[in-house]
């Protein structure tokens, strides 16, 4: 299929959708027609220019072409195909009005990786030859986060033509730009449809009159409806020919947009101009017609028929997909550039310096009973509190730009959620263990660690740190704000610590039905096995009360723990029972609550949101 040869017709298409007034409710919402019998034709190797105020439907249109969910009718084809999902996914591209990309990458990265993701061959050329012509060579080894505004606009559109699309939507691309950098864009856009034979829709508020001779078909809206859709060059005709010339001097494509934009400085105004705006959009449909003469007829259906001759192109595997986006990942993880630093410093160093701090208040304990039980039992819980609560901070400060990312590159039908949950953790568990071990070596001098211990405290901290990671992916799934994401997890952890860590209360004193109910949370067996080792420890047994008495000198009220185990025993259980103390198997059940939620995860990012959980609480 050659994209020179290829025609987008859109054709008498019906639109509407549910509108959301209440952010926060679950009621019943009916569905508001958005567009209303809109037709357009553009051919490849053109622009076509899609113009209206705000409300107009401009979006929607968009969306609509890149097939958005809705109630649609009408037709829209593209090469003589029904433009369905799948065809566009593959066949076309979608620069939105945002486009989150990764901060700490280069310009060059962040192309190479998107031409890697699309499956393209020759990948090296590809991004030369993008560079040069959206004029990035001078920014090629910048970070994205230090681009300015019309520069990460135009890496937008680059990231989108490395797709090599036959179709390509952008919406208001030269949002926010100086004139400069519109005729910039608009320009670029041109050169790249007529060298590839492609076709552009773009959208634009303030259309400037340097960029007329670049588009070649323009779609003029209003509250839905189509006051103009045909050639440029016949725009001017059409309207003179209905009693509505431009005047001398003006921009034809603002003085026509202000035309049909409904006034609502007055009630008087706002009547006139809705008055002038029904006329126009009778006449184009009694007259417009012979100004689209290329304009055809085709019988109304509903979208979504595919006709089996479109060739898909062949998708990229698995596995490259993962391998590109883990990639991708460690690069923006080890990017020199602040960024880049800042990643590496929140998962490699905010555990060692935050345990070295914590680690300075215990540093000076003295071997007593009447201390040594409760500072260490306290620093076990704080520790196991500083892992829970860092992995939810790192995974709060540096995961929300990665799902942004992948909510984009989804929709782009790039890759679904499994792989990039694989692939994001395939970068954060090699990097947590080895903050974990730097950390533990931080805590051998003060609990006296062999080897056996050392491993048994690393793995069960870094388990209990992934676990408060994946419960922090998995509310993000649905929560926006990362900062209300990470709160709702830490009250989880908290309220976890609280009832099962055994520190802040002894399960002697609980309510057995609260006891019942720790068995099944991960701060339970985390907590046994670390004070497993720390306090049932030879060295602990008959040490004198204080400074001056031995425990044999002073009463049993004083000298209650005459070793660790007995300390244990009365904190952990409720009538004595030794077989919680089991070692081995608290720390296979505290990797086991980690294997659960890293695969629970990968099943949840598998699955579609329901489209009004999603709007509640994400969109």
């Amino acid at each position: 299929m050659q994209s020179s040869d290829c025609v987008l017709e859109i054709s008498n298409v019906f639109y509407s959708t549910s509108m959301f007034p209440e952010r926060n409710s679950f009621g019943k919402y009916e569905p508001t027609a958005i567009l209303r019998d809109v037709s357009a034709r553009v051919h490849g190797g053109e622009i076509l220019a899609i113009l209206g105020s705000k409300g107009s439907g401009k979006r929607a249109l968009l969306d609509v072409i890149g097939r958005a969910d809705g109630k649609t009718r009408g037709r829209i084809s593209l090469c003589g195909n029904l433009l369905t999902k799948k065809i566009f996914k593959k066949h076309g591209g979608y620069v939105t009005h945002q486009c989150h990309l990764l901060p700490s990458l280069t310009v060059h990265q962040t192309l190479n990786y998107a031409v890697w993701l699309a499956n393209l061959k020759n990948r090296r050329a590809r991004v030369r030859q993008i560079i040069a012509d959206l004029a990035l060579s001078q920014v090629a080894k910048r970070s994205v986060s230090d681009l300015t505004g019309p520069e990460y606009r135009r890496l937008m559109l680059g990231v989108q033509i490395a797709k090599d699309p036959i179709l390509l939507l952008l919406d208001e691309p030269t949002w926010d730009t100086d004139p400069l950098n519109t005729y910039l864009i608009v320009s670029m856009l041109w050169s790249y449809v007529t060298r590839r034979g492609s076709i552009v829709v773009l959208t634009m508020e303030t259309p400037r009159s340097d960029v007329l001779p670049f588009v070649s078909q323009v779609t003029l809206l209003c509250l839905g409806t189509v006051v103009y859709s045909g050639p440029t060059r016949s725009m001017l005709d059409y309207f003179t020919h209905i009693g509505f010339p431009c005047p001398e001097l003006e921009n034809p494509l603002m003085y026509y947009l202000c035309l049909s934009t409904v006034d609502r400085r007055s009630r008087e105004k706002f009547l006139e101009s809705n008055r002038q705006i029904s006329i126009l959009v009778d006449k184009f449909k009694t007259e417009g017609v012979v100004y689209m003469k290329d304009a055809i007829t085709i019988k109304e259906s509903r979208l979504g028929i595919m006709n089996k001759n479109m060739r898909l192109g062949i998708k990229p595997g698995k596995f490259s997909t993962v391998t590109a986006l883990y990639v991708r990942y460690m690069a923006a993880t080890f990017a020199f550039n602040k960024s880049g630093l800042g990643h590496f410093a929140a998962r490699i160093m905010l555990l060692p310096f935050s345990t070295a701090l914590l680690s300075i208040l215990y540093s000076n304990s003295s071997p007593y009973q009447s201390r040594i039980f409760i500072q260490t039992s306290g620093l076990i819980f704080n520790i196991l509190t500083l892992f829970y609560i860092s992995g939810i901070t790192i995974t709060a400060l540096l995961f929300p730009s990665f799902r942004m990312r992948y909510y984009q590159e989804k929709r782009e039908g790039l890759y679904g959620g499994t792989i990039f949950f694989i692939s994001y953790t395939l970068l954060s568990l090699p990097l947590s263990l080895i903050s974990t071990i730097i950390t533990i070596g931080i805590l051998v001098p003060l609990l006296n660690l062999n080897f056996w211990s050392w491993f048994y405290i690393s793995f069960t901290l870094w388990s209990s740190y992934l676990a408060a990671e994946q419960l922090s992916i998995a509310l993000l799934i649905i929560i926006e704000c990362p900062f209300t994401g990470a709160i709702t997890a830490l009250c989880v952890i908290l309220a976890s610590l609280l009832i099962a860590s055994g520190t802040m209360r002894s399960f002697k004193n609980l309510p057995e039905w609260i006891v019942a109910f720790s068995n099944g949370l991960p701060t339970r067996y985390a907590s046994l096995v670390l004070n497993k080792i720390a306090l049932d420890n030879f060295e602990f047994e008959n040490l004198p009360y204080n400074e001056t008495k031995n425990c044999p000198d002073i009463d049993k009220d004083s000298c209650r723990y005459p070793n660790g185990k007995q300390y244990l025993i009365e904190r952990f259980t409720r009538d004595g029972e030794i077989n919680v103390f089991n070692l081995q198997l608290n720390f296979l059940l505290s990797l086991a609550f980690s294997l659960g939620l890293i695969i629970f995860n990968s099943i949840l990012y598998s699955l579609t949101l329901p489209g009004r959980l999603k709007r509640k609480f994400r969109d």
